[in-house]
């Protein structure tokens, strides 16, 4: 009976990740140049074990990366985001503060900081400072 109750739970358990999640639930990232006309958005975007490559974004424009976040929710993406003469930095996707918000993670890149679409208001009014 107690090797029956341990094989079914070694089965749920590596069907479902820390946070609760399936494991093949895939998150997207949107990130959405709203700099103003005219700027254009440089951006290198990775992880601990992905780079996700340089990328270039036209005012409006917009670009985005899949993946399944890890099995321990430690999950972490950064991106370098420069534009005219400015460089700043910002953890797009943080698997505590963005594992149960958003299966798509739409951001909105302004000067002041990247701002994540709110699924209640669907307006982009989580902002945040850019790291320091």
């Amino acid at each position: 009976m107690w090797a029956r109750i341990t094989l079914l739970t070694l089965v749920m358990s590596s069907a479902v990740g820390a946070a609760g999640w399936p494991l093949e639930k895939i998150r997207t990232v949107n990130i959405t140049n709203n700099l103003g006309a005219n700027i254009e958005l440089n951006f290198h975007c990775k992880s601990k074990n992905d780079d996700l490559g340089q990328q270039q974004l036209p005012y409006k424009g917009f670009w985005y990366f899949k993946f399944r976040p890890n099995f321990w929710g430690t999950t972490l993406f950064y991106c370098s985001m420069n534009w005219e003469q400015v460089s700043h930095s910002f953890d797009i996707y943080v698997d505590t503060r963005d594992n149960l918000k958003c299966v798509v993670c739409q951001w909105s890149i302004q000067a002041k900081g990247p701002c994540r679409l709110n699924s209640t208001s669907q307006k982009y009014d989580i902002c945040f400072p850019w790291t320091p």
